[in-house]
């Protein structure tokens, strides 16, 4: 019997290579192989309609060009391919009203950067399994 982990395909928008380094190991470390990076909205928007289905997006929240993690999920929501899919903000910005901005804008989770690596697999399987995650510190 194959691994689910293995069949899942996940998508992240963010823009420091470094990062993006650390997130994209981290997911393969717990078994997800399949992750599509991207460094802002205009580079996924060109690629957008050639993505396999995706079952998780993980949304910096400070992004160049004025097209933040907020504004990429409102363009995903829009899209009836994303419109059940989970997506969780992973950001820096951990205080209160960062938070409550985040749940009022219609994430399913929150991650606080920098990542916590004891947390971070149950946290994708949990926002995987369609619970709402939130990590703030």
């Amino acid at each position: 019997m194959s691994d689910p982990k293995a069949e899942t395909t996940v998508l992240l928008v963010e823009d420091e290579p470094l990062n993006t380094t650390l997130t994209v190991a981290m997911l393969n470390l717990i078994g997800i192989q399949r992750v599509h990076a991207f460094a802002s909205w205009k580079q996924l928007k060109a690629c957008l309609d050639a993505l396999p289905p995706i079952h998780l997006v993980l949304l910096d929240l400070r992004l160049p060009d004025n097209q933040d993690g907020y504004y990429i999920l409102r363009q995903l929501r829009a899209d009836p391919r994303f419109a059940e899919t989970p997506i969780a903000a992973m950001t820096a910005q951990v205080m209160p009203e960062d938070v409550k901005r985040a749940e009022e804008a219609g994430f399913d989770g929150f991650l606080a950067k920098p990542l916590n690596f004891d947390r971070f697999p149950y946290c994708i399987q949990r926002l995987l399994a369609g619970e709402r995650v939130w990590e703030s510190h």
